[in-house]
């Protein structure tokens, strides 16, 4: 009996130590593997896994030449090139400028153009110098020509009031309103009815210096 146990213990042994050599021949054989075999042994040109470890198949080199065609690095861009700090030359041709806003201008006050009947200019036409003084203290008078129409209701005492400006041409909102403010209150033409709306036209030539 104690014969056969010692036997057992030896093969025990025996086989332990079979073992751990295998093992270490094992890792010798990686390890010469992987001196030798810089590359895959199994796939020359790669190999395609499932994420776990595991070889799903292997590439084609007609596939790993794709692969490395696309991760190889692009091409430096050519650098921009800087733009030309030569200053363009002038151009020779006149340059028009718009007539000065200072200039002398001519105002002609009227016609009155009412609504029903006829109606007269009356005083409207005295103050041309309040007139004037509107357009060149509001920004002058834009183009050779321009218009101002002063709208204005016309009782039977010939009076101007409710003035506005109606319409403006080449000349300042301020400018207008100006006029209207110089022709509110001013006596007009008495109307042919009891209440008449009118129009007052003013127009604004340029002159020669």
């Amino acid at each position: 009996m104690k014969r056969t146990n010692q036997r057992i213990f030896v093969a025990s042994l025996v086989g332990g130590l079979s073992v751990l050599g295998a093992a270490a021949a094992f890792s010798e054989s990686v390890e010469s593997l992987l001196r030798r075999y810089p590359y895959d042994p199994a796939c020359v040109w790669g190999r395609i896994s499932n994420g776990k470890g595991m070889i799903v198949r292997c590439l084609t080199e007609q596939e790993a030449n794709g692969v490395a065609s696309q991760t190889a690095p692009a091409e430096a861009a050519p650098a921009a090139s800087t733009p030309s700090t030569t200053p363009a030359p002038a151009d020779s041709a006149p340059v028009e400028t718009a007539p000065s806003s200072s200039a002398k201008f001519e105002i002609t006050v009227g016609p009155v153009v009412a609504d029903k009947g006829e109606l007269g200019v009356g005083k409207l036409g005295a103050p041309k110098d309040k007139y004037q003084k509107c357009i060149e203290d509001n920004g002058g008078l834009k183009a050779d020509k321009g218009e101002v129409h002063i709208r204005f209701l016309v009782r039977s005492k010939g009076i101007a009031e409710g003035v506005s400006v109606q319409k403006r041409i080449n000349v300042s909102t301020e400018a207008a309103r100006c006029i209207a403010d110089v022709v509110d209150r001013r006596r007009v033409g008495v109307p042919d009815e009891p209440l008449v709306g009118a129009t007052l036209i003013m127009k604004l030539t340029r002159t020669a210096e």
